[in-house]
């Protein structure tokens, strides 16, 4: 037989389905309360971490300062900052207006006493010819003496003879006469002319002497230039320059140039902090992590500055501008 709900079994069910609903959120409202009134679990303190990793820039560990010989004007680098270089490689250049005026000097007296030798030697050329042409003079004289003394002594006997004009004698005896006077003043003139030619070639075997002399005074005044040139010590790597071309420099700057030698002798400089000064000492073992290698290293001092990390690559180093990860257990 068929069941037919009654109104009366609608009430009954409605009731019923009206308690559930009731019971449901009453059990809701319970769990929230007791979700909310209890007590939140103390947080766990996290542990410090097993590793610890700081950054710094490497620097070489040996380096080679070059200091201002002379004072001046810097006029020129010839090597950059991370170009290598090798032992007595010009790297700059000091130039001196005192040096350089010394120079200017020197030349300006070399030129002029090589000038005074041009006019010497063209003096000892003509004091030459005339020592030439009094010889030749002399020469003359002597033969006019010669021909004069023996007319002369030819027109004497025959004076004494009583065998020429007394107009003849006297021509023959002065004519005798004129020729050695003449003679006389040839050899007088010729002295005067050697004289005169072995002063001139005195003075020019002084000049000589002194255009040596300015010339090794020219020499060392250029070497004194070169004084000036800036050498590097070592092989190496530039590592820093001090000033610019145009700047001044004397021989207080000590590090006008540094470079950096041993490129396979490293540190890595790490900040100052005191949560770092906590955690590393002098003589720690760490690890230094360079661009893709891995490098065993050592806290070498430890201070208010920061710590200092030496490690040592198995290939020379060339590149300054890098970075360092150190890893500290």
């Amino acid at each position: 037989m068929a069941f037919v709900m009654t109104s009366r079994h609608w009430r009954v069910a409605g009731a019923a389905i009206a308690l559930v609903l009731l019971i449901a959120a009453g059990g809701i409202v319970l769990v929230l309360r007791s979700h909310r009134l209890a007590p939140k679990p103390a947080p766990v303190p996290s542990a410090a971490p097993a590793e610890l990793i700081l950054s710094g820039p490497v620097q070489p560990r040996n380096i080679l300062a070059v200091a201002a010989p002379i004072a001046g004007v810097l006029e020129s680098w010839f090597a950059a900052p991370g170009q290598e270089v090798y032992q007595d490689q010009l790297l700059g250049k000091i130039r001196s207006n005192e040096l350089e005026s010394a120079v200017q000097q020197a030349q300006l007296d070399l030129d002029q006493t090589g000038s005074r030798i041009a006019m010497q030697n063209g003096e000892l050329l003509a004091a030459k010819l005339e020592v030439s042409r009094a010889e030749a003079e002399q020469s003359r004289a002597r033969a006019d003496v010669d021909q004069t003394e023996k007319a002369y002594n030819r027109q004497k006997g025959l004076w004494d003879a009583g065998a020429t004009p007394r107009l003849a004698f006297e021509k023959a005896e002065k004519d005798y006469k004129d020729a050695k006077a003449a003679l006389e003043r040839g050899n007088a003139g010729g002295q005067r002319a050697t004289e005169h030619m072995e002063s001139v070639a005195r003075d020019l075997e002084n000049a000589n002497h002194a255009v040596a002399e300015k010339t090794q005074a020219l020499e060392r005044a250029k070497a004194a230039l070169t004084t000036g040139d800036l050498h590097s010590p070592a092989d190496g790597v530039v590592f820093s320059r001090k000033v610019n071309p145009g700047d001044p420099v004397d021989p207080s700057m000590q590090d006008l140039v540094r470079i950096a030698t041993e490129l396979t002798s490293w540190q890595v400089n790490l900040p100052a902090a005191a949560a770092i000064q906590a955690r590393i000492h002098a003589g720690q073992s760490v690890t230094v992590h360079v661009g893709d290698d891995d490098f065993p290293g050592m806290v070498r001092e430890v201070g208010d500055s920061g710590a200092i990390v030496d490690f040592t690559s198995a290939n020379p180093m060339t590149k300054l501008d890098l970075t360092a990860q150190v890893k500290i257990k």
